[in-house]
This record gives structure tokens, C-alpha cells and sequence, in this order.
């Protein structure tokens, strides 16, 4: 539950709408929770004594109740909207913020497929367990205290009933609430499966089609695609059964009631409204077992999917700007001092094993090796994309774990050997490393790039 908490503190300003939403469903209960006594008097006082006007007085009444209940049931889904849809959206930005916070070995602890669902699958669980869930949270357990309470109210003998039926359910729900948590779980981890499959194949299309591996990348699919529908049917075969078992004990209590209420009436100890509204109470009070079993379920999902955004949420960035930081760089010399590295504790081989490199600031070098030569890991120690395992990293005469990270890294021009293109137009992309860079200067990095020619025969150019 903790990490519900953790969740629902991300509601902020949507705090007010969840708690008129859980006003307007206790308004909305009580006004339903009342036709049933109205009901028992219109039979047994307007139908027994033929009296006409008694009878339109108190159909009014239930038609207003009826109608309040209606009005007020519409208001609550519109504030119930607002606040889960800005719930999910603080959610997601609060992860894609953490995201953007990580270091490359930060990142190494998720698969990219997983982070996607964890954005979107996990945040659509949580959306959907407030949508749907949080009515029957509310509006169950205040049908459950109503309905028994004024059944007691009307008939306490009666009322006996419940003392039998309610706990059989709720053990049948609690074993079966049991059974289904864990699976929740590995239903979410196979749907982050399926979605590195999709992004694996979808990225490497044109290796796949040019060594003619489309068969094999679909039997993978269909692999892991069999893997997700059978952890599903499984899932839900157990989390289906609060149904029967909701309409058996149901069922048994009306028929006991029938049959009790049936004999009292036949003894003059009861009257037929009475009943009548009884048994409209019994239907409330199971229906309100019913929403609470299904809230449990919604529930349950959601713990798992609330833990998985936790992790993304706690996780601690491994690189950031000391207190202090210093801004500045004083030069572009570069010294490597008995660095070695290596991209986990736990790994036996270092990358980089005892790096003496001393670079003067305006010096041209040249970095040679086989691929897999750890060239491109040296280069990212400048920037601190990375924190050497062992000894410094020196730019301007500093270790670079000195500097502000945003100022180290705004000094360190990189040239990516995979060319990336985000959404957007060709100005904002030639311009993502810095705001504000001069028309002239986009044009002259185009023109040195030999791209001016086919940006400026697409219609509208740099734009």
C-alpha cells in the first residue's frame, strides 16, 4: 500500500476533485438507499388501502431521489476524469523527468521496452483503477453500513441472513484475491516482453529483411505473444470467480429470505412491502460485496503497476553535480590519470585498465582500436557520461566530478557516430545542442555537412 501512497501524493491540485468525486458518491448512495423504504410504505399503506394519492406522493418521491442520484452520479464522473487523467499525466512527467535525470548506468538497469510500458501501460492501470474503481470504493462499503443498518432497522430477525452470507464471501474473495496478486505482477512483466520484441524488430527492420530473418522475427513475436495470452488467461481465470461466487451466496440469501420472510408473512409477522424492500436491500448490500471484490481486483493490478513506476521513481541518479559546483572551464586540456573502468562493480574485466593520457588544451589526437576497443568509453569519461571506476578524469586541470554536469557537458562537442533525427524541423534539429545559434551559423553547419542542397529542396526549407 505504500506504494499507492507513494502514488496518489502526485494528485496535488486534482486532491479537490477526488474529494468532491467521494462526496457526490455518498450523496448518490444515500439518495439510492432511501427508494427501498419508500417503496415498502407505497405497498403496504398506498397498495393495501387503494389509496391513490399516497401512492403518486411517494412515486414522486422516489422519482426525485432517483433523479438526484442521476445528477449527482454524472457530476461525480466528471470530477473523477479530471482527477485520474491528472493523476496519470503528473505521473508520466515525474517519470520522464527521473528518466532524463539518469546516468548511462542508471539507464543500463531497465530495458527500454520496460521503461515504455512502465510510461504508458503502468500509469493506464492506475488511471483506470481511479475511473473505475474509485465509485465502488466509496459508493460500497456506504451501500454495506446503509443497507445493513436499515434492514436491521426494518426487520432485525432478518437481518440475521447476513451474518451468514457476508462472511462465506468474503473468505471465497480473499482466497481468490490471493491467487490473483502475484500473477499481476508476471502479467506486466510479459507485456514489457512483447514490447522489446515489437521495438527490436521494428528498429532493426532492414536488417531483418536484408538477411531475410522476417520468419524467425515472427516466430519470436509469436513466442513471446503466446507467453503474455497465456500469464493473461491464467490471470483472469482465477480473477473471474468473485462472480460465481458473488451470485451463489446472493442467490442463497434470497432464497433464504424468501423462504424466512415467506413463513413471517404467512404467521402475520410480516408484511409484503416489508419484504419487498428487504430484499431491495439485500440486492443492494451484495452489490456493494461485489464492488468492493472488483475494487480488490483493480486493486491488487494496481499495486503491481504502482511498484514498477516506484522503481522508476527511487531510482538514484548515479551522476550528479556536486555541492558547490564549479561552472567554469578554464581550458580544453584533458588528462586521464590511472583511470580504469568498468561498466559494472560486479563485472571481472576492467574496459579501461590504467589510462595515463595527457591531451593540452588546442591538440588534435587521434584514438585507434578494433571495434570493441573501448574508444567510445574513454570519450564518454570527458563529458562524465560515465564516473571512472578508478582515478580522475581532468578537464581545464579539474576532475571532472568537480564540475556542474550541465556546464562540463555544454563544453564537450560530440559528434554521435549513429545519426538520430527527432520530430520536428530541420532547424530544430541541426539547433538541439544549443538554443539561440544564428540563422547564418545553421546554414554554414549544413553547408559543411553537404545537406543544404536536399533541406533546401524540401517545401519550406530549414523549416
Amino acid at each position: 500500500m505504500k506504494d499507492l501512497q507513494r502514488i496518489f501524493a502526485y494528485l496535488g491540485p486534482y486532491r479537490k476533485d477526488l474529494a468532491l468525486g467521494a462526496f457526490l458518491v455518498v450523496v448518490e448512495s444515500s439518495f439510492e438507499m432511501v427508494i427501498p423504504v419508500l417503496m415498502a410504505g407505497l405497498i403496504d399503506t398506498g397498495v393495501a388501502n387503494g389509496d391513490v394519492a399516497y401512492i403518486l406522493h411517494k412515486g414522486i418521491q422516489m422519482g426525485m431521489c432517483a433523479l438526484l442520484a442521476l445528477l449527482t452520479g454524472l457530476l461525480y464522473a466528471r470530477f473523477a476524469a479530471r482527477a485520474s487523467y491528472g493523476l496519470g499525466a503528473r505521473i508520466r512527467e515525474a517519470e520522464y523527468a527521473k528518466v532524463q535525470q539518469y546516468a548511462f548506468s542508471n539507464l543500463d538497469h531497465f530495458e527500454t521496452s520496460s521503461l515504455v510500458t512502465r510510461l504508458t501501460t503502468d500509469v493506464t492501470v492506475l488511471q483506470n483503477a481511479i475511473n473505475s474503481g474509485f465509485r465502488p470504493v466509496v459508493r460500497g462499503p456506504v451501500m454495506l453500513v446503509l443497507g445493513v443498518g436499515l434492514s436491521f432497522w426494518m426487520n432485525a430477525r432478518l437481518s440475521l441472513v447476513f451474518f451468514v452470507c457476508i462472511p462465506i464471501l468474503a473468505v471465497a474473495l480473499f482466497f481468490i484475491m490471493r491467487k490473483v496478486a502475484p500473477m499481476y505482477a508476471r502479467l506486466q512483466a510479459a507485456v514489457d516482453h512483447v514490447n522489446g520484441v515489437v521495438r527490436e524488430g521494428l528498429v532493426a527492420i532492414r536488417a531483418v529483411k536484408a538477411f531475410v530473418r522476417g520468419e524467425y522475427e515472427a516466430e519470436k513475436f509469436s513466442r513471446v505473444n503466446g507467453e503474455l495470452m497465456d500469464t493473461s488467461r491464467r490471470t483472469f481465470r482465477y480473477a473471474v470467480l468473485n462472480l460465481p461466487a458473488f451470485q451463489l451466496v446472493m442467490y442463497t440469501s434470497t432464497v433464504l429470505l424468501l423462504w424466512f420472510g415467506g413463513n413471517m408473512i404467512l404467521r402475520g409477522q410480516l408484511q409484503v412491502g416489508e419484504l419487498t424492500g428487504f430484499l431491495s436491500y439485500v440486492m443492494q448490500v451484495m452489490n456493494s460485496l461485489m464492488m468492493i471484490s472488483n475494487v480488490f481486483l483493480l486493486l491488487t493490478r494496481s499495486l503491481a503497476s504502482a511498484r514498477r513506476i516506484g522503481e522508476v521513481l527511487d531510482e538514484t541518479p548515479a551522476l550528479t553535480s556536486p555541492p558547490g559546483a564549479v561552472k567554469e572551464i578554464a581550458d580544453g586540456s584533458i588528462d586521464f590519470c590511472g583511470v580504469s573502468f568498468k561498466y559494472r562493480p560486479e563485472a571481472r574485466e576492467y574496459a579501461l585498465s590504467d589510462i595515463e593520457l595527457h591531451i593540452p588544451a588546442g591538440q588534435t589526437v587521434g584514438i585507434l582500436g578494433g571495434t570493441g576497443a573501448a574508444k567510445s568509453t574513454l570519450v564518454q569519461l570527458i563529458p562524465r557520461l560515465y564516473d571512472a571506476s578508478i582515478g580522475q578524469v581532468r578537464v581545464g586541470g579539474r576532475d571532472v566530478r568537480e564540475y556542474d554536469l550541465a556546464a562540463l557537458r555544454d563544453a564537450v562537442g560530440i559528434v554521435l557516430q549513429k545519426n538520430v533525427l527527432f520530430s520536428g524541423t530541420v532547424r530544430e534539429n541541426l539547433t538541439f545542442g544549443s538554443d539561440g545559434i544564428p540563422d547564418e551559423q545553421v546554414r554554414r553547419a549544413a553547408q559543411v555537412a553537404q545537406a543544404e542542397g536536399f533541406i533546401l529542396e524540401r517545401e519550406g526549407g530549414y523549416d
